[in-house]
């Protein structure tokens, strides 16, 4: 396989871009509409990765309400997070490195994230990420999030090119779950949203920081992975 019949799919929170800042400001917003105690970023941060709805119905439960106030909190979250996804997100260590890396090598990346498509876009066009990107693919309605397969397929299809080898770097279980459903490699990331230990997850490839993916590639060059 040659090298540049590669193509990469990263996940987009906790793997490109912490955005549990942008989420904590949002969800508090929220909470406090509804007269709800508010939740630290910290723990917040262990509810991101399924999704705006299961994490509306993990705070609602946290922070002491019951389930009438499920959808109305979902709603406003959604609302409140969708106007402003970006103020206090930033990239996660070693990204920009590595994105250049990849542009410069010629090998087509995308994303393929459980946040809403809409709001993904919007995220990675404020912070001037679209450029690297030939397809994202976000959660829309009726479409199975990871770690399901269905959206990694659709991701997949959506490429110029679905020859060669494909790649699925993430942060969670979700991501190298999904990745084994749609047959693919798996690369997983350490430093991320995940709440067990990186090494458990049963990527094809475990990596300590985004940097090492660089390495990791390079040594493809010198033979089949």
């Amino acid at each position: 396989m040659g090298y540049n019949n590669y193509n990469i799919i990263f996940d987009l929170d906790g793997t490109l871009v912490h955005s549990v800042p942008d989420m904590h400001n949002a969800i508090n917003k929220t909470l406090t509409q509804y007269n709800l105690e508010n939740i630290s970023e910290q723990k917040l941060q262990t509810f991101v990765g399924e999704g705006m709805l299961s994490l509306s119905k993990k705070v609602v439960d946290y922070c002491g309400g019951n389930q009438e106030l499920y959808e109305t909190v979902f709603n406003s979250y959604r609302q409140n997070y969708s106007e402003e996804p970006y103020k206090y997100s930033t990239l996660m260590p070693g990204v920009m490195n590595a994105l250049n890396y990849f542009h410069n090598q010629k090998i087509p990346m995308g994303i393929c994230t459980n946040k809403r498509q809409f709001v993904t876009e919007k995220l990675i066009k404020q912070m001037n990420l679209d450029k690297f990107f030939d397809v994202i693919i976000g959660a829309k309605d009726n479409i199975p999030l990871k770690p399901k397969p269905d959206m990694i397929q659709i991701t997949i299809n959506q490429f110029n090119s679905i020859k060669g080898s494909f790649f699925m770097v993430g942060d969670t279980s979700n991501d190298i779950d999904a990745a084994k459903a749609a047959n693919i490699k798996s690369i997983a990331v350490n430093g991320g949203y995940t709440h067990v230990d990186i090494n458990s997850l049963g990527a094809d490839y475990t990596l300590e920081t985004m940097e090492e993916i660089i390495d990791l590639f390079e040594s493809f060059k010198l033979g089949p992975n």
